[in-house]
């Protein structure tokens, strides 16, 4: 066989050339079908984590603010020691809550909850 035009020549290649078309078209169009379904689990995966890393530092700043309150009623050694923790953590736990309490706003509005 011979090709002067670059179209095969025999009628069976010329279908084995469509087969092998048909597949890489239907291929294709599942990756990118995956591709958007891959992108839209990551979308819904980064909801999920961002509502729980909101929830995570809520959860931290109570432990923050409690642990002040501890240091301002039994004073900084006496909250470490009762605690088993050093007054270094202690400093900072005070230093975060107070940058925490003066950083909210005075208004009683609430900011939206994320979605589910």
């Amino acid at each position: 066989m011979t090709r002067t035009s670059g179209i095969p020549v025999g009628a069976d290649v010329r279908e084995r050339l469509r087969v092998a078309q048909r597949t890489e078209t239907e291929a294709i169009a599942a990756i990118q079908k995956a591709l958007g379904a891959e992108a839209d689990t990551r979308a819904r995966l980064d909801q999920v984590m961002l509502r729980h890393q909101v929830e995570l530092s809520k959860a931290a700043l109570a432990v923050q603010e409690a642990q002040a309150t501890l240091v301002r009623s039994s004073g900084l050694e006496r909250a470490a020691a009762l605690l088993d923790v050093t007054s270094k953590v202690l400093r900072a736990a005070v230093r975060e809550a107070k940058q925490e309490t003066s950083a909210k706003p005075i208004n009683n509005h609430t900011p939206e909850r994320l979605s589910s």
